[in-house]
């Protein structure tokens, strides 16, 4: 049996992943860290300019300053010799998972359902990754470049052609970068806003949606006219149209500009009153939940607990029905399909969101750590949908180390709560002490 091929003394090349015209994406294992890695190279003999050196170092800086789950972390990068020859390594977080353009070629295309949920999830990433000082633009947006993890959450990969700032003209602002069909109009004159990975973002939701590539839609104009039979109703048409209007000033400036129009969000956050406290509402402690250690499996206890932190879609939709009626499968199905004739997209974002809220509470029920932590500050607020919330701040320990954390729970619970009252959470260590309260009562 041959030895396997090892990177810098350390990581073991278990098989290749992809293939480009100027390198290789490997999947390989840690053997320090004991873990799975992807490690992107960069063949130096292969590459016939600088541009493809700075590109390669551009992504590994910006990768370095980035958390966020819907982007891949990056571990290393360094150089060394791949079959004799030197080479440039990016070793990074691996992403189990399948990309979109493989899920569109198997099942043609996603449901308004499973497609709504993965745009909203990316209008966040992108918010962030736009957010940052300065921003940071993608440039490459399409299927391919798209990874759903095994829970449904989707991670923007391969940022190859990223840029960390808008240069001026002349500048890096002349390099053009992007994939035909998915890429805007300025991007071929070498320029790029964030408007711009709104639009290639708009291209690969109706490719999602259809299961047909976006050049299939390109009208006498070169513009990508949405078709009018476009699953998912005439409000999600609207704003893709507005998404992929050729003049980059006609678009959506920001992500959280789409999130909103989208579901035509309502008022801002309030803050709640506050109320002082006498001898009859003095600090008080939640009841605390038992849970068995873990990894815990979703039964008796557990299994309750989920359906009271993740309601369905039905219950989310029509919240003066008691919590405790329990719902049918088929009756909410129906409710819901006959809600997307009715009001369009909106009963899809309630199904989308009650399913990415279940699978972020099976996550931390399955292998949160619990703790109790203090309430810092309550705050009223709306989601997107108009739905009366509340923001918790709150503090906990862990080993001497104070963490802070939000969590948005329902207004007719927190009501309960004042500030200093001591709550419940499950935490995740691994995941940067990300965090979820429990408390029910």
């Amino acid at each position: 049996m041959p030895e396997p091929t090892v990177i810098a003394d350390r990581y073991e090349v278990l098989r290749t992943l992809g293939q480009g015209a100027f390198g290789r994406t490997f999947l390989a294992r840690d053997r320090d860290a004991a873990r799975e890695v992807a490690i992107k190279m960069l063949d130096t003999q292969k590459v016939d300019s600088f541009k493809g050196f700075e590109l390669f170092e551009r992504e590994a800086a910006v990768l370095r300053s980035v958390r966020h789950h819907g982007v891949p972390e990056i571990y290393a990068s360094l150089r060394a010799e791949w079959e004799g020859d030197p080479a440039a390594f990016l070793v990074m977080e691996f992403i189990a998972g399948k990309s979109l353009e493989s899920l569109i070629a198997e099942r043609h295309h996603l449901d308004p359902a499973e497609a709504t949920h993965i745009l909203l999830e990316l209008l966040g990433v992108l918010d962030y990754l736009h957010g940052r000082v300065p921003p940071i633009l993608h440039r490459d947006i399409k299927p391919a470049n798209i990874i759903l993890r095994p829970d449904g959450f989707p991670t923007l990969v391969d940022f190859g052609a990223v840029r960390s700032a808008i240069h001026a003209p002349g500048r890096d602002g002349s390099t053009i970068v992007g994939t035909y069909g998915y890429m805007p109009y300025e991007q071929h004159m070498g320029q790029a806003t964030p408007s711009s990975d709104l639009y290639a973002l708009a291209a690969t939701f109706i490719h999602l949606l259809t299961g047909r590539a976006p050049p299939e839609f390109l009208n006498g104009e070169g513009r990508i006219a949405v078709p009018e039979s476009l699953p998912g109703g005439e409000r999600l048409r609207l704003v893709l149209s507005r998404m992929l209007r050729l003049s980059p000033a006609e678009r959506f400036q920001t992500a959280r500009e789409v999130r909103q129009a989208l579901v035509e969000s309502a008022e801002p956050a309030s803050p709640r009153v506050a109320l002082t406290r006498t001898a009859s509402n003095t600090r008080r402690a939640v009841a605390v939940v038992e849970l068995p250690p873990v990894p815990r499996t979703l039964e008796g206890e557990t299994e309750t607990l989920l359906r009271r932190l993740a309601p369905s879609a039905w219950r989310a939709m029509f919240s003066t029905r008691p919590l405790s009626e329990p719902i049918g499968p088929g009756i909410a199905a129906v409710v819901l399909l006959s809600g997307v004739v009715t009001f369009g997209i909106l009963p899809v974002i309630y199904l989308a969101r009650a399913r990415a809220r279940r699978l972020r509470v099976t996550r931390f029920l399955e292998h949160g750590l619990p703790a109790t932590a203090e309430i810092i500050s309550i705050q009223d607020a709306k989601d997107d949908l108009g739905t009366k919330i509340c923001r918790i701040r709150y503090q906990w320990e862990s080993e001497g180390v104070l963490h802070r954390g939000t969590d948005e729970v329902w207004a007719s619970l927190s009501s309960r709560w004042l500030e200093g009252d001591q709550i419940q959470i499950l935490y995740l260590p691994d995941k940067d002490f990300d965090s979820l309260v429990i408390s029910t009562g």
